[in-house]
């Protein structure tokens, strides 16, 4: 969710709904993060400290689409300092004159390395541009300090607990008015006191995860953060009964390594629901192949629409001339493909919550695709239209429409 934010700027961010609390009391802190996420290979990283500064634990994970590379979503280093980032909406970024520019990945691998707390944080960042950013980012320090960036804006506090998820809070005057029901189920348990020790906090965290009913995605990966023993608490796809912890210190003497997350756990039935649903998100050759017919559909597009002005300029100089029909249907068939699979390639959220999630109008599409494109076979059949045309056609719909009926998205 971040260039760290980049990959995910895409993405209607009232669909990637990750939630980040903390909670201090008694000079202990816990914090919990929950990633939501579709993606299928998540993975744990620990890097050792280099030069004076600080190793850390990260969480990552990104699908297979190629637009998309592996970048941390989520750690904490050596001094307790943990940070997250989630998607929020789109807003305008203030840049400081004379400030030079860092990645936002640049930027939180810099204070990862050389922070402690939120303060040497807000010190850093105020000494840079990052971005662009499609989000903010979280970061909690072991005495209870948190610190929020957004943008444009960042808000530093010490409250003894404090949640968000993703949702301007610069914009935000009362946080119980926030319309994400998950947030505000994790706030009634943080009110009445609760989240101060690791059992109550791992209750927080898991009223504030997700499962959906599509496939019983939502939630990929759930850490409660202890900075104050250095462990991180990690929990997969939405399964609270079984609990990984990690001992930073321990974990650092063994070098830098990785591992895929999914390994350390046993079988989760849902989880393997999601590896094995089709997606140009997660199987990299249908995205290339999407690709290739978005291409193919505007050349079809581009051929038809010039057959149809050869066609209207003959019928202007009183020529012979076939039908309009087929031309401006061919035409009007393969433009809505373009812009269907041109939104199927760039937008996750359809493929689990319908193509609605982008616009109510787009879940008609589909259905004015498959109508004006058999039209078009239909009116080629009986007019002058090559068996070509119609052998194109045919082997141009079918498929894409199989694809529709796959991810339920034929019918509205």
């Amino acid at each position: 969710m971040r260039s760290i934010l980049l990959p995910f700027a895409f993405l209607p961010f009232s669909v990637m709904a990750c939630t980040a609390f903390k909670v201090t009391q008694d000079g202990r802190t816990i914090v919990g993060l929950n990633e939501d996420a579709w993606s299928i290979n998540a993975q744990v990283r620990f890097e050792q400290g280099r030069n004076g500064g600080y190793g850390a634990i990260y969480f990552a994970h990104f699908n297979g689409h190629p637009m998309r590379v592996m970048n941390d979503q989520m750690g904490m280093n050596e001094a307790g300092l943990v940070f997250d980032g989630l998607v929020v909406g789109p807003g305008t970024v203030k840049r400081r004159t004379g400030m030079p520019a860092m990645e936002t990945s640049d930027a939180i691998n810099h204070v990862m390395r050389t922070c402690a707390t939120v303060h040497e944080v807000e010190v850093f960042l105020r000494t840079v541009n990052t971005g662009p950013m499609a989000g903010m980012l979280f970061f909690c320090d072991a005495a209870g300090g948190y610190l929020v960036v957004e943008p444009d804006t960042m808000l530093l506090g010490h409250d003894p607990w404090y949640a968000v998820s993703n949702w301007r809070m610069s914009n935000c005057s009362d946080p119980a008015t926030i319309p994400i029901p998950r947030l505000q189920n994790g706030r009634q348990l943080l009110t009445s006191g609760s989240g101060a020790s690791p059992e109550e906090a791992e209750e927080v965290l898991s009223t504030m995860a997700a499962c959906r009913a599509k496939l019983g995605e939502g939630t990929l990966f759930s850490v409660l953060f202890d900075p104050t023993e250095g462990q991180a608490h990690l929990y997969f796809y939405h399964d609270f009964s079984e609990r990984l912890t990690f001992n930073l210190e321990e974990e650092l003497t063994k070098g830098d390594h990785r591992v895929d997350m999914a390994s350390l756990f046993g079988p989760r039935p849902e989880y393997e629901k999601l590896r094995a649903y089709v997606t140009p998100f997660h199987q990299r050759w249908l995205f290339w192949a999407m690709l290739g017919w978005l291409g193919l559909a505007l050349l079809i597009g581009a051929a038809s629409f010039v057959h149809l002005c050869t066609r209207i300029i003959l019928r202007l100089r009183r020529r012979a001339a076939g039908s309009l029909m087929v031309p401006l249907l061919g035409a009007s068939t393969t433009a809505l493909v373009a812009l269907l699979l041109g939104v199927l390639l760039m937008q996750e959220g359809p493929y689990y919550f319908g193509l609605g999630d982008v616009h109510p109008a787009l879940v008609w599409a589909p259905v004015l695709i498959a109508l004006i494109g058999i039209a078009w076979l239909g009116i080629a059949k009986r007019s002058d239209a090559s068996r070509l045309t119609l052998l194109i056609g045919s082997a141009f719909l079918l498929p894409l429409l199989s694809a529709l009926t796959y991810w339920g998205m034929l019918l509205p």
